[in-house]
């Protein structure tokens, strides 16, 4: 619902206001934004391109394009007509049709850093605060719109140097497969994401992918508090408790523990060090594995429930940025302006030899400035513990 029918949302009934817009616009970044006018322009655009009239007129009513605003998949039904009229759900269905008909669009990639390749996987690096999928199909500033279009460089190159060996006639040009993303990570999340590159390989990983050959482990970087079930290094523990809404809140995206509606979510914690920030806060770095399903905010829940908020979390109790001054922290040591999350290693069976394939991330620089704060060490990428730097 959220990509297809966002009117839908229950925060989408609130008034706009140009504080939330502006708050929206700080969290997401100056260079990541995406103006109201930039979706509508490449709305147009994609729109316009289509050859088929009949996906041009679905998109064109579906997006207000003759009226300035969205319209809902029964109001889309209405203006059909025909079959469609009074048959939301089949407007729906004809609409996603109409947007899979749109090509990805293709980001300059030399931003993209590549952990692990083959013919069949790609593995990259995503930074903080870029999406991992776009708004829109037809909108970029994405990490998938960054592969596309390296995996588009890709082919270009390889039609080359086919067409320079080719010795009789012109060779086909190559086209590049969308690649099949097979997770998501939050727009402030960090770390390791996987695509296929091919259909065959898309199926296997997403027939194993919620299994036990599948290991999804993060870093996390939290607060602890007096009541803290983990306190020193060496510290492990397994979190089983149900996730669901806040039924405490009116925030429709914030989640808690909920043992009446709530859906099952395991999580083990492993402390691999510990320090101070300069105003005396106790902080925990921690291995995040997420041992049953994946739900919305797991980690962070989890965490805030052992008294462990992340740093940077303020929708669960964690220290934010704004917390601190400049005389509480040093240069460079304030505490990073996001969630501290940071998807680590990924352990996947390769879809060819079935061999366990390990994918690791290197720390992203805010996380690992804040570490050097409080006196604790990451020695090496491949390193299963942090330690405490001596005086």
């Amino acid at each position: 619902m959220k990509r297809c029918c966002p009117e839908q949302l229950p925060e989408r009934n609130e008034e706009p206001s140009e504080e939330r817009e502006a708050a929206r616009r700080d969290a997401c970044g100056e260079d990541q934004w995406i103006s109201q006018e930039e979706v509508t322009v490449a709305a147009v655009q994609a729109v316009e391109a289509l050859e088929d009239p009949l996906l041009r007129q679905v998109l064109h009513l579906r997006f207000g394009l003759d009226q300035g605003g969205r319209r809902t998949p029964a109001q889309v039904a209405d203006a059909l007509g025909g079959k469609y009229k009074g048959k939301p759900q089949a407007a729906l269905q004809f609409i996603r049709e109409a947007l899979r008909s749109i090509p990805l669009v293709a980001d300059d990639p030399k931003d993209l850093q590549i952990l692990y390749e083959d013919e069949d996987l790609l593995g990259v690096m995503k930074p903080p605060f870029l999406r991992s999928t776009p708004v829109h199909r037809f909108v970029g500033k994405s990490l998938t719109n960054q592969i596309v279009g390296y995996m588009q460089q890709k082919a270009s190159a390889m039609s080359n140097d086919e067409s320079k060996t080719e010795s009789h006639g012109s060779h086909p040009p190559r086209s590049a497969e969308a690649p099949s993303m097979l997770h998501r990570l939050d727009q402030s999340t960090s770390g390791v994401v996987l695509a296929a590159k091919t259909k065959r390989a898309a199926a296997f990983m997403q027939e194993c992918w919620h299994g036990p050959l599948c290991q999804k482990e993060y870093l996390a970087l939290s607060t602890r508090k007096l009541d803290a079930q983990l306190r020193s290094v060496g510290d492990e523990l397994v979190v089983s408790a149900p996730i669901g809404r806040d039924v405490e809140s009116s925030d429709p995206v914030r989640r808690a523990v909920n043992h009446e509606e709530g859906q099952s979510a395991a999580t083990r914690f492993r402390v691999l060090a510990s320090g101070t920030l300069s105003d005396g806060i106790d902080m925990l770095l921690m291995s995040c594995v997420l041992e049953e399903s994946g739900r919305t905010h797991q980690i962070r829940i989890h965490a805030s429930h052992v008294g462990v908020p992340l740093v940077g979390d303020g929708m669960y109790g964690g220290l934010v940025a704004a917390d601190q001054t400049a005389s509480m922290a040093p240069a460079g040591g304030m505490v990073p302006g996001r969630v501290a999350l940071h998807a680590w290693r990924l352990r996947v069976p390769h879809p060819q030899t079935k061999d366990e394939l390990l994918i690791e991330a290197p720390l992203p620089d805010d996380i690992r400035q804040c570490l050097d704060s409080c006196s604790m060490i990451w020695p090496s990428p491949s390193g299963e513990t942090a330690t405490r730097r001596s005086d």
